[in-house]
């Protein structure tokens, strides 16, 4: 009887063991999709099947979106010659978000900038500054509140575009995720070009630490220990160009001026629960500045934010500062109500 037991424990032990080992078991894809350069490292039995599905379903919306791809959704809305135009729920989904997201910023994230960014050449890489009177006129085209969504179809005056680009990568964070959820993934961490979105927490129970550039040296400034969340930071350093006049002028433009965000802010990054809405206020916050940023977050508090500005002042919501520390005691950060 005793050998009985001590066989049963033994196979116990073992069985339990071979349990937790396939937990853990991981699997890491990288691939290059939107235009950047993604990984995914994710644990469990089902982890590498897990990860090419998550490929194919970015892959997938990424075909929907895009400005470039003939054929996707966006591409027909911006050529169209008539309206309404059929879309996927792909493109309704964070089109009709943003729409409500510009709304909430007064404008500061616009869906339909695109007639202006393509003038200025970060679409095309063909940079150059468009002159006052073309900005003007080509800003009679980015009126947002324009577009109508009803059911599956789009209605929007001729001369509009939309562009995605500042919702496409945090909206396929999200479906990401859920493929990933879908196939018993538990535990996960994503990097789509920048934008982190992590699933639960690490196989250890610890939470994911997530590294914040710095944006003079393109270093880490600090990191934040988050799970089950997204963390997406846009900057003006990550892409610009420099004109004849000498000036640099970065990707992010200002909706209300149709020109690159000229304030205090070098980053912008927020925390968020959903990949969609931190890569949407992300953008958002950067143009509206750190006054209307943080009036934004008290009037909302469903985001938390670490901004760094020009004079190298690191402001930090509160419900995230007991989880961000800095990379040097040298770098000191303020916790702004």
């Amino acid at each position: 009887m005793r050998l009985s037991r001590h066989i049963f424990k033994l196979f116990l032990i073992v069985l339990l063991s071979s349990f937790f080992v396939s937990c853990n078991k991981s699997a890491t894809l990288s691939f290059n999709a939107m235009d950047t350069f993604m990984t995914v490292k994710s644990f469990g039995p089902e982890a590498d099947k897990a990860n090419h599905l998550l490929k194919d379903k970015i892959i997938t919306i990424e075909n929907y979106l895009s400005t470039t791809i003939e054929g996707s959704d966006v591409y027909r809305l911006n050529h169209a010659e008539k309206f309404p135009v059929t879309v996927n729920y792909n493109t309704i989904f964070p089109l009709a978000l943003s729409i409500v997201i510009a709304d909430r910023t007064g404008g500061a994230l616009n869906p339909c900038l695109y007639p202006v960014t393509k003038e200025w050449g970060f679409t095309t890489g063909e940079y150059k500054v468009p002159s006052d009177k073309t900005i003007a006129e080509l800003l009679k085209n980015t009126d947002y509140k324009k577009i109508d969504i009803e059911d599956d179809q789009i209605y929007m005056e001729k001369g509009m575009m939309v562009d995605l680009g500042a919702i496409g990568k945090g909206f396929a964070g999200d479906q990401a995720i859920a493929v990933l959820k879908a196939n018993g993934i538990t535990s996960a961490i994503l990097d789509l070009g920048g934008n982190v979105q992590c699933l639960g927490k690490k196989p250890d129970g610890s939470l994911w630490k997530v590294g914040i550039v710095n944006p003079w040296n393109g270093g880490i400034i600090g990191s934040v220990r988050v799970n089950d969340t997204a963390v997406i930071t846009s900057g003006g350093y990550e892409r610009y160009f420099i004109a004849e006049d000498g000036k640099e002028y970065v990707h992010i433009l200002d909706p209300s001026n149709g020109r690159p965000v000229d304030n205090d802010v070098v980053s912008s990054t927020i925390i968020a629960d959903y990949g969609i809405y931190a890569d949407a206020l992300s953008t958002a916050t950067f143009v509206m500045g750190p006054e209307k940023a943080l009036e934004l977050y008290r009037r909302e508090r469903s985001f938390e934010m670490i901004m760094i500005l020009k004079n190298h002042r690191i402001i930090v919501t509160p419900g995230i500062a007991d989880k961000f520390t800095t990379s040097s005691p040298e770098i000191t950060f303020e916790v702004v109500n």
